[in-house]
C-alpha cells in the first residue's frame, strides 16, 4: 500500500468524521441541553424519562455516532502508519489507544441503544447499566487523550502544519480534561474536536503530495 493511498484514505476518513460531529451537534441541538444527561448523569430515573421522550433522536445520534466512531478510527490508523516510522513504539501505543477509544464509543453506542430498547419495552433500566454507560463516556475521552498527546511527539517533527496539529491534540486534552469540573468547556471540546479533524484531514491531503 502506498503512502499517497494511504494518506488519501486518512484525509477522506478526517473529513468525514467532521462531517458526522457536526451532524451529531445538530441532532444534539434538537433535543436540547438535556443531551448534557448523556455523559453527565447517573440517575436511571431521570435518564429513564430522558430516554422515552428522544427514543427518536437517540437512536438516529447513536446511529452517526457509530459511523463517526468508524471514521475517526480509520483516519488516526491511517495517520499512525504515516508516523510510524518516525517513532514506532510512541505510534504503535497511540494507534492502539485510538482503536481502544473507538470501541469504547462503539460500546457506548450499543448500551446507549440497549437502554433505550428497555425503556421503549418498559422493562427496568438498571442502575448497573446506567453507570456503565457513564464509565464508557469517560473512559473513552481518557483513552484518546493520552493516545492524542502521544501522536503529537512525533508530529512535532512534521513541518508547520504538523506542530499545528500537535498542538491542537496537546489543547485537546488539556480542554478535555478541564472540562470534567468545568462542564461549561463541554461545547468548547466539540467545536476543538471539529477543529482537529479538519486540521487531520488537511494534514494527512498534504502529506499525500509530499
Amino acid at each position: 500500500m502506498s503512502i499517497q493511498f494511504l494518506a488519501r484514505c486518512g484525509a477522506a476518513a478526517a473529513f468525514a468524521a467532521s462531517f458526522l460531529l457536526a451532524w451529531q451537534f445538530v441532532i444534539g441541538l434538537g433535543i436540547g441541553e438535556e443531551i448534557a444527561l448523556l455523559s453527565s448523569s447517573v440517575e436511571s430515573t431521570r435518564l429513564r424519562t430522558f430516554f422515552e421522550m428522544h427514543e427518536v433522536a437517540l437512536r438516529r445520534l447513536m446511529t452517526v455516532d457509530d459511523a463517526f466512531a468508524i471514521a475517526y478510527a480509520v483516519a488516526f490508523v491511517a495517520l499512525g502508519v504515516y508516523l510510524l516510522p518516525r517513532a514506532r513504539v510512541i505510534v504503535g501505543i497511540a494507534m492502539g489507544l485510538t482503536l481502544a477509544t473507538a470501541f469504547l464509543d462503539l460500546g457506548e453506542n450499543s448500551l446507549t441503544l440497549a437502554a433505550v430498547e428497555l425503556v421503549n419495552q418498559n422493562q427496568t433500566l438498571e442502575q448497573k447499566m446506567v453507570t456503565t454507560l457513564f464509565w464508557l463516556g469517560q473512559m473513552k475521552f481518557l483513552t484518546i487523550y493520552v493516545g492524542g498527546i502521544l501522536f503529537a511527539l512525533p508530529l512535532w517533527q512534521e513541518g508547520r502544519m504538523g506542530k499545528a496539529l500537535a498542538a491542537l491534540l496537546g489543547l485537546f486534552a488539556l480542554i478535555g480534561v478541564a472540562a470534567i469540573s468545568i462542564p461549561t468547556l463541554d461545547l468548547v471540546k466539540v467545536l476543538w474536536m471539529f477543529v482537529l479533524l479538519v486540521a487531520g484531514g488537511v494534514f494527512m491531503a498534504r502529506a499525500r503530495t509530499e
